[in-house]
């Protein structure tokens, strides 16, 4: 069977990095049936990027008078498409030319939804990628170890019936996965890097985050709760420490912030996280060091 597919871009005040982002989906090897681009009600002018593409007969762009977040827009977009499966992307990253050649290649093997791989965007030595052909829940009980949005495809009908959670400021992606796995979707996994992923700068999100309370950062927590059975007590509280402590050097009242995750997450689990985190960031910088040596030994 062939599919064709409807790429549905949500985008808020970044222009110049949709344009990076449709260039990559107009250079695919298998070419989406349509483009969908939905602008969350961005206050930043759009005009080169409807003035370049509008001239695609496929490429459709629709404005959202207010702003109502990513998962409102992407549903927006699911009920746009008219594809048999829906690839999305976010604004600020790119697809590599065979992206929706191995999506497309996965449902012909029977997926139902698709997961994949990624390099981090200007550091291309940097790979994400889980080696199994399938997505396990052992794997999703410790947070999204798969792929964001511009990773993930499944197929229209199931869009349509699941939707996104607009309920959810954050964690979208893990809700979407884990709620797939539990009804009984076949999740598939493409064990390879196959987009660009734009680390998250802190003019975005990680600044908003920076700039919270621990009160107003409760809200962050909403897709642990939602799954809390799934994940059971222990990996619900590494998930809470996660979310409670991230960008925790950025963060004003540190001990504040502290005090909130010993709270709800408890003094072993905070520590873990820390330690953990700590751990991750030595050996980075033990590997930037060594490449920094081979570079001037060569």
């Amino acid at each position: 069977m062939s599919f064709t597919v409807s790429v549905v871009i949500t985008t808020f005040n970044r222009p110049k990095e949709l344009i990076e982002a449709l260039d990559g989906v107009y250079a695919q090897i298998s070419p989406p049936k349509e483009v969908i681009v939905v602008n969350d009600a961005s206050s930043l002018p759009y005009d080169e990027v409807k003035q370049r593409f509008s001239e695609h007969d496929n490429f459709q762009y629709i404005y959202l008078e207010t702003s109502s977040g990513a998962n409102k827009a992407r549903n927006i977009g699911v009920e746009q498409a008219t594809g048999d499966l829906i690839a999305f992307l976010d604004d600020d990253d790119i697809w590599m030319p065979d992206y929706l050649l191995e999506h497309i290649t996965a449902y012909e093997q029977g997926a139902d939804a698709v997961v994949s791989g990624y390099q981090n965007l200007g550091k291309e030595d940097e790979v994400y990628v889980q080696s199994s052909q399938v997505v396990d829940a052992g794997v999703l009980r410790t947070g999204n170890q798969y792929c964001g949005m511009s990773g993930f495809s499944m197929k229209r009908e199931l869009a349509l019936r699941e939707r996104f959670d607009e309920s959810l400021p954050n964690g979208q992606d893990w809700d979407m996965y884990v709620r797939l796995l539990q009804n009984g979707y076949s999740l598939r996994n493409i064990p390879k890097a196959i987009f660009y992923y734009r680390f998250q700068n802190m003019d975005g999100i990680g600044a908003k985050v920076a700039k919270m309370t621990p009160e107003e950062a409760i809200v962050r927590l909403r897709s642990a709760d939602k799954h809390k059975a799934f994940l059971g007590d222990e990996f619900y509280r590494r998930r809470v420490a996660a979310q409670l402590l991230v960008y925790l050097p950025l963060k004003r009242q540190k001990l504040k912030w502290l005090m909130a995750s010993v709270q709800r997450a408890g003094v072993i689990v905070t520590f873990q996280h820390i330690y953990g985190v700590a751990r991750k960031k030595f050996k980075a910088r033990q590997q930037e060091q060594a490449k920094a040596q081979r570079r001037r030994a060569a």
